[in-house]
């Protein structure tokens, strides 16, 4: 053994002055939790400690692998920018002009289309037709007022399935959006003009007696 000498002690505490070293003292690290403790563990809880670590190394690649997949599918459809490609459109055939056909030769099949004789037609769109309603305001023109009529009063005149705004686009051979629209201006018109379109029979007349 060696014998304690106080010169060594001094000596060594006057070199550390001299040499002016700071002296770190590293903290205890922490115990980690995930690695057991041998010595207070018995078989049987590392067993489990081994499973468990089995368990979450499992679920992280798991998720791992899920967030990989995620990432696949955003870049695939900032490339695509398209979820559902049609590659045919939608065929569309006016029957408009059929309307003067029937007006002239079918009125029966006229009225079956816009329930109303083509003269009551021809005398509405008379009274419509200089409403600024139907002035475009835009670079786009809007559609002649005639077939904005005919295609309001074919939506009033039936309804279920027959009244949805894709069969009467596909019957006026317009889009969706200008059954809407012809819709919405001709119902402005009629709103307007309220007084003018409606015609109370007298008292004594044949149709105040019918009704």
């Amino acid at each position: 053994m060696n014998q304690y000498n106080p010169e060594d002690v001094s000596n060594t505490e006057e070199s550390e002055v001299e040499d002016d070293v700071p002296i770190i003292i590293d903290p205890l690290s922490p115990i980690s939790p995930i690695s057991p403790i041998m010595s207070s563990m018995s078989d049987n809880e590392s067993d489990s400690s081994e499973d468990t670590i089995v368990v979450l190394r499992q679920e992280e690649a798991q998720y791992c692998r899920l967030l990989g997949a995620i990432s696949a599918l955003h870049d695939e459809v900032l490339k695509t920018r398209v979820l559902q490609c049609i590659p045919v459109p939608v065929m569309q055939a006016s029957q408009l002009p059929l309307l003067v056909h029937f007006a002239d030769f079918r009125p029966h099949l006229f009225h079956k289309k816009l329930y109303i004789d083509p003269d009551v037609f021809d005398c509405i769109l008379d009274q419509i037709g200089g409403h600024p309603i139907f002035v475009s305001r835009g670079n786009q023109p809007q559609l002649p007022v005639a077939i904005q009529l005919a295609i309001f009063l074919n939506c009033a005149g039936h309804y279920g399935n027959a009244i949805s705004p894709e069969d009467v686009a596909q019957w006026a051979g317009v889009s969706v959006g200008s059954v809407i629209n012809c819709t919405h201006c001709v119902m402005v018109v009629v709103l307007d003009q309220h007084n003018q379109f409606l015609n109370v029979p007298g008292e004594e007349s044949e149709d105040m007696e019918m009704a």
